[in-house]
């Protein structure tokens, strides 16, 4: 037994580069319950709201016996490779990776000097089995889903089986400061993040869950979830949940006797979640989602990715550009606002899909003025069906673990396209879209409502001709506003726009 070695370390880097606030560390929690049964002593860090943890580290340095770190492909390699290097400046402990990255590239991470260990797939039982072994300096050799170096020369074990979730020890979400999770949404004004549920039963080609769950769909029991919400509401004072579930409504008896629990429980929560496009519109009726708005639903985010039915293929949707249009107007018929998330510049006709989906967007904004979207890159994914196809198509992926961490959404720049397009995305996206809707100023800041105000009642009767008639070229006063809004934001060094974010540098 090494009894003088009783410390554990779990650290979740930050998802973003200027954020101080994100979603709760559902991972560090997910880890702890494992392990919270071995007298040990466990930190979690969140660099979210932590970002000076030296000195806590510091103070144990010497009774450390395992650091372990959660890291997706992006920004949050970097806080991780920090935080790994300091563990290994400052102790002996060893260094655990684990994560969407490592599941995907186990290799590759685990040849960085930082990191002993890495587990890949579900985390919880390797994870357990490994802390066992290092506590009773006992062979790991044989822990399923665990990769390790041993003299230099690395080995990754076979995926562990997939346990249900519901056979795991329950979270302990009072070892957080909720508060800091808490955000302000479209239509709400403290909101925090949830999993009731995780996995995804599709295939889409550009998608990593399927490779991480193996297609398979794991929920919470339904009295858990409530007690959960419950105390989500009475401790941090929300009025509104995200279910931030892969895919939400997987299973129809599940999502429909949770809202029935969600009424019977007098909650009075709003909420929004995620589904897929195809299996909504086939599986839920009228009624249904009645259910749903009276449960609280207020927006549900789906997949729409393109309005090129041909990428919809390619990519193994399992939906129709016309099945997106109908999940608009069926939850414009009963108060929900539709979210689209749609990916541009697939490795087959950029000019072709860019097109046909804004178009798609075009048409669903004039179904629903209420209408949101996200427009996203493509951009590929190892261990996803689409990567060795834009390998092909001239993508060359990073090589070292640190140049993952710029790989992201909104600004990778795929090498088969010929045109930058992203001013015509920014000019779309935060100018046409927002501006299509009269009321987009109800759902801005406070402080920016009356100029928003203005804006919007000016704006929206040319923005409204453009999209009734598919005019959109020759956009003189949205590159009249954007580059107004362009020196505004320079001068008093803010990052202002009226969707999402900036496509621009």
């Amino acid at each position: 037994m090494n009894n003088e070695k009783k410390v554990i370390v779990l650290f979740f880097p930050s998802p973003w580069p200027s954020q101080n606030r994100g979603r709760i560390p559902y991972a560090l929690l997910y880890l702890e319950r494992m392990i919270r049964d071995l007298g040990l002593e466990i930190i979690l860090i969140d660099e979210q709201v932590e970002k000076n943890y030296s000195a806590k580290i510091l103070k144990v340095k010497d009774r450390l016996l395992l650091a372990g770190v959660s890291s997706m492909t992006g920004h949050q390699i970097v806080g991780g490779i920090k935080f790994s290097k300091l563990i290994k400046n400052i102790s002996k402990a060893s260094v655990v990776w684990g994560g969407w990255h490592p599941t995907l590239l186990p290799e590759e991470t685990l040849k960085e000097p930082f990191v002993d260990f890495i587990i890949r797939g579900q985390g919880e039982m390797p994870f357990r089995e490994l802390v066992e072994c290092l506590l009773e300096n006992k062979d790991y050799s044989k822990i399923s889903g665990l990769g390790y170096k041993t003299n230099g020369k690395i080995s990754v074990n076979k995926k562990a089986e997939f346990v249900d979730i519901k056979q795991f020890p329950r979270i302990n979400l009072k070892l957080i400061d909720l508060n800091n999770y808490v955000f302000k949404g479209a239509y709400n004004k403290r909101c925090i993040g949830y999993f009731s549920s995780h996995g995804c039963p599709f295939n889409c080609a550009f998608c990593c869950v399927a490779e991480v769950f193996g297609r398979r769909w794991y929920n919470k029991e339904i009295s858990e979830i409530i007690e959960d919400l419950k105390f989500l509401k009475e401790t941090a004072k929300v009025d509104s949940i995200t279910f931030d579930d892969d895919n939400f409504f997987v299973n129809k008896n599940f999502s429909l006797k949770l809202c029935q629990e969600i009424i019977a429980s007098g909650l009075d929560l709003k909420w929004d979640t995620s589904a897929h496009p195809g299996l909504f519109t086939r599986v839920f009726n009228d009624n249904d989602l009645d259910l749903f708005y009276r449960a609280g639903c207020r927006q549900i985010y789906v997949g729409a990715e393109s309005g090129d039915q041909e990428i919809l293929d390619l990519i193994d949707k399992k939906s129709k550009v016309e099945e997106n249009l109908r999940f608009v107007e069926i939850l414009n018929a009963h108060n929900i606002t539709p979210l689209f998330s749609t990916m541009l510049c697939f490795p087959i006709n950029p000019d072709r899909d860019i097109e046909l989906t804004i178009d798609m967007i075009r048409r669903a904004k004039l179904i629903d003025k209420k209408l949101r979207a996200r427009l996203f890159f493509y951009t590929p994914y190892p261990g996803t069906a689409l990567f060795d196809r834009s390998v092909e198509k001239g993508f060359s992926p990073p090589k070292k673990l640190e140049e993952w961490a710029g790989h992201t959404l909104r600004k990778f720049k795929a090498p088969w396209s010929t045109r930058d397009y992203r001013w015509e995305i920014e000019i779309f996206s935060n100018f046409y879209l927002p501006l299509a809707n009269p009321e987009f100023y109800k759902i801005v800041p406070k402080a920016f409502k009356p100029i928003i105000f203005i804006i919007n009642k000016i704006f929206y009767p040319v923005v409204y001709f453009r999209f009734k008639h598919n005019a959109l070229k020759f956009p003189i006063e949205a590159i009249l506003f954007l580059g107004s809004l362009k020196i505004f934001n320079k001068i008093f060094k803010t990052h202002f726009s009226l969707g999402y974010e900036s496509y621009l540098d």
